[in-house]
């Protein structure tokens, strides 16, 4: 079910009913900050465009200043771009526009002066100016609190225009994103709930309530990812990760007795660190993985490929190494670390780039335990003592981030970049965009 919603006289848009609900109480004085949780593929994005483009209308009929500006907020600028500055050029009519939209600073000036733009807020001290008439901050779980308490909210509170001859002073804000723990995003969603700040307004709504993610869809998402994750990635529920980062790790229901057995090709995944490398071996049976060796506190890579070697003198081996050891030298040598494993005769299997932390996690607690309550992989506890401690023990710091203190990350690390290259989490979402008529 969709609302036309009508705004603009470049035409109408079309928004799902639960975008609509959040766009229409947009501008009352009543709700100046709205927060908008919201599951995968909701149409963020898209709403984001309505808004971006409701605010350049506004800001030119209500006699805003031009020093007060409209921007489009991400956790990088990398990312903001990335993700919205393609789309702004569609949402801005080229008959608003006073010039040709700026590439670089990626910023578009209004016939009437004011500046729509594209900011990322990792280095939010350098974005401190006069004043902003509306922001529209994306991925809200994902930026630093600091540059709302610091830099935005101040920008918001010197913005005065003037509407039926009535001057209000204070400009507006929707922040929107998906869970992450119960950190700000929580915050500022509780503020928005009945009965709390009286300027606040929010909403929380799962993917299906968006009405971009057919059912079917989300039933695969359900069978490959872990309960928790699930929840909040597409349920848009606030889950406590603050303890625990391997939650769905239980050395009871994971364990296995399995060992290596002559003929078995191994799987080794490894992370490079001077001093303390880090190497997990598995076995694959019936296409799901087994963890039954470990190699851990190894100085250098010559010495693990002699561990390796030595260890397994009749097994092909093939190695899942972290990305960055195709630049790195832990033994000061002219070749890099993957370039040392190629040349000892073992398959490297490793991607351009290491994909992100928070994937890596979720696809090793989804092998450990998905929805469906299935544990697909498991782990000899004692011939892997130090990485089943690791799974146990690793927990994440004050910023949200993998602890590294505790001594934990390596071996979990070395785990990781194996599960998550043999068995990542493939969203298969279908993307089905409103309309514009």
């Amino acid at each position: 079910m969709s609302q036309t919603t009508r705004f603009s006289d470049a035409g109408p848009v079309k928004l799902t009913a639960k975008q609509a609900n959040i766009f229409v109480w947009g501008w009352q004085q009543v709700a100046r900050f709205r927060d908008a949780v919201c599951g995968r593929r909701f149409g963020k994005t898209f709403l984001g465009k309505a808004e971006m483009r409701r605010a350049a209308r506004l800001a030119m009929l209500w006699n805003v200043s031009i020093e007060d500006e409209i921007w489009y907020a991400a956790p990088t600028f990398k990312q903001a771009k990335r993700v919205f500055w393609r789309r702004l050029k569609q949402a801005i009519p080229v008959a608003w526009r006073g010039s040709r939209p700026n590439e670089t600073e990626c910023s578009i000036t209004l016939k009437s002066g004011h500046v729509l733009r594209i900011v990322g807020l990792d280095a939010y001290d350098n974005l401190r100016g006069s004043g902003l008439f509306f922001v529209l901050i994306d991925e809200w779980a994902d930026c630093p609190y600091e540059a709302w308490e610091e830099v935005i909210r101040p920008m918001l509170s010197t913005c005065r225009y003037t509407v039926n001859r009535i001057e209000y002073v204070g400009g507006h804000a929707l922040r929107i994103g998906t869970p992450k723990g119960f950190n700000h995003c929580y915050d500022t969603y509780l503020d928005g709930q009945e009965g709390r700040e009286p300027d606040h307004r929010s909403w929380l709504y799962t993917s299906l309530q968006g009405g971009n993610v057919p059912p079917e869809e989300v039933e695969v998402a359900r069978r490959k990812m872990d309960p928790r994750t699930f929840r909040q990635e597409y349920e848009a529920s606030f889950e406590n990760y603050s303890g625990v980062i391997y939650y769905c790790f239980d050395r009871r229901l994971n364990h296995t007795s399995d060992t290596i057995k002559r003929g078995d090709a191994l799987h080794v995944g490894m992370d490079f660190n001077v001093g303390k490398m880090a190497a997990v071996v598995f076995v694959i049976r019936d296409d799901l993985p087994r963890a039954v060796d470990e190699i851990m506190d190894v100085f250098d890579t010559p010495a693990m490929i002699d561990q390796i070697k030595a260890r397994f003198p009749e097994h092909s081996i093939t190695v899942y190494p972290d990305a960055s050891g195709d630049s790195r030298k832990t033994n000061n040598a002219s070749e890099s670390d993957i370039a040392l494993l190629k040349k000892a005769g073992f398959v490297v299997r490793v991607n351009p780039a290491n994909p992100a932390v928070k994937d890596r996690v979720n696809s090793v607690n989804a092998m450990l335990c998905n929805t469906y309550g299935e544990r697909r992989m498991l782990v000899n506890t004692d011939k892997c003592p130090k990485f089943t401690q690791g799974l146990e023990r690793q927990i994440y710091d004050e910023k949200g981030q993998p602890d590294k203190k505790g001594g934990f990350d390596h071996r979990n690390d070395a785990g990781g970049y194996f599960v998550v290259h043999r068995y990542p989490i493939n969203h298969r979402i279908a993307s089905v965009t409103p309309l514009r008529m």
